[in-house]
């Protein structure tokens, strides 16, 4: 009787183990995301959002993310660009803006990719087709709005890619917003971060060394 206990335990050992190894895929769907305050320009702008990524087969796949103005409504503000980076391993990855429910945003090519200080970007949308922008930003976000956009993703790992690559990358920060337009007269550049994402590192490294444990423990039990 008890052996069969702590074979059992040694189960359910092993099930914890792959849940570890597993329960991060879960996150291959939409992500929620949220302005990094604390690192921004000017510590004016804010917003809350949605990253969705589908692949479409072969090369190919959709992007759609919605994005929400959360900025103190008594220095109002508008949300007038975004740019963000895609973690493919294909150099030649690219995002393309094929809609908006906001046609004053355009895609963002060339000089309109720079994000200073954070550094130059792989796509992006904006009023004007620009990130820093000139011109008025009313036909931006208000604060309290929300806006979605969707882009033609063309990658070799389209397959495989994953939401988390459209805001996870290889440097610090890989999606910034832009805001213009401020009451006081202000502008500000907000990275954005995911707020439900399970880093993979720790959950895999246990696993690695539960899982096999676990087998060994249930092998001699059983004998």
């Amino acid at each position: 009787m008890y052996p069969h206990r702590h074979v059992r335990f040694a189960a359910g050992m092993i099930a914890a183990s792959f849940a570890l190894v597993v329960s991060p895929l879960a996150l291959a769907g939409p992500i929620d995301i949220q302005g990094d305050t604390g690192n921004s320009t000017e510590g004016l702008g804010d917003f809350t959002g949605t990253i969705d990524y589908t692949s479409t087969g072969g090369d190919t796949g959709t992007l759609i993310i919605e994005l929400t103005n959360t900025s103190d409504p008594s220095n109002g503000g508008f949300l007038t660009a975004f740019v963000f980076n895609i973690n493919s391993s294909d150099d030649s990855a690219s995002a393309t803006l094929s809609s908006t429910t906001d046609d004053d945003f355009l895609n963002l090519t060339g000089d309109g990719l720079e994000a200073p200080p954070f550094g130059t970007f792989e796509a992006g949308a904006g009023l004007h087709g620009e990130f820093l922008g000139g011109g008025s930003p009313n036909g931006g976000i208000v604060v309290g709005d929300t806006e979605t956009f969707t882009f033609d993703i063309v990658a070799s790992d389209a397959d495989t890619l994953e939401s988390r690559d459209f805001v996870l990358g290889p440097n610090e920060f890989d999606f910034v917003v832009r805001f213009r337009g401020f009451e006081d007269g202000g502008s500000d550049k907000v990275p954005g971060v995911p707020v439900n994402i399970i880093p993979l590192p720790a959950p895999i490294a246990l696993a690695g060394i539960g899982l096999p444990m676990a087998l060994i423990l249930a092998r001699r039990l059983k004998r």
